[in-house]
């Protein structure tokens, strides 16, 4: 009987620490997940500012919004992504998300920093090939687009801009195709960030029973 009570003991002990170590997890991932509010508000803006822009030259948009410096940005460079999930990877690599009892929390988890995350990665790394190709296109066939950033006449270098895409097809195709992994990019991070704001919720609610 000693001994039944004993080990009684030891497992309540242990489910008390488990407990205890499981909300403390929660807090942890929760600072985390939390800290990357502000840099997907501006990478969702950014991404959104640059997708008009481009849908703006290939006549989808009448987004007028922009100076020339903005169009070359959009057109000849790219926006990267890369959150910080620090938090995250040391609680997985010391083994501290395995105190997490619900299951739904660990696949939104799995699904918020990896599945979510690599479809604007995947997206980013196809923007970045095509930028390269549409900037080395413009150096050797109209370098003077390139250099007009330097002058401060932005309607005239919006239009000319416009001209020349409108008579080269091969420049149209090339920004089209940039324009589809933009689109791609900036949906990627809506969905990423409406999955931030499931797993938030979820942990603050974990949090709150056990309040």
């Amino acid at each position: 009987m000693g001994i039944s009570v004993s080990f009684w003991l030891n497992n309540y002990k242990s489910s008390l620490e488990n407990s205890a170590k499981e909300i403390e997890v929660y807090q942890d991932l929760l600072i985390g997940i939390v800290s990357l509010d502000n840099v997907i508000e501006n990478r969702t803006s950014r991404f959104k500012f640059d997708l008009d822009i481009v849908e703006n030259l290939l006549g989808l948009s009448d987004f007028k919004a922009y100076n020339y410096d903005d169009l070359m940005i959009a057109v000849t460079d790219w926006r990267g992504f890369n959150p910080n999930q620090e938090i995250y990877s040391t609680l997985k690599e010391e083994g501290s998300l395995s105190y997490i009892k619900l299951k739904e929390i660990k696949v939104m988890l799995e699904e918020f920093y990896h599945s979510s995350k690599e479809s604007i990665v995947s997206n980013m790394a196809d923007d970045i090939m095509v930028q390269r190709e549409i900037l080395k296109y413009l150096n050797y066939n109209y370098p003077t687009l390139v250099l007009s950033r330097q002058q401060n006449d932005d309607a005239m270098n919006l239009l000319n801009f416009k001209k020349v895409i409108d008579r080269d097809l091969t420049l149209k195709s090339l920004i089209k195709a940039k324009h589809r992994f933009m689109l791609n990019k900036y949906n990627g991070i809506l969905k990423y960030a409406k999955v931030q704001e499931e797993v938030k919720a979820l942990i603050r609610s974990e949090l709150e029973k056990r309040s």
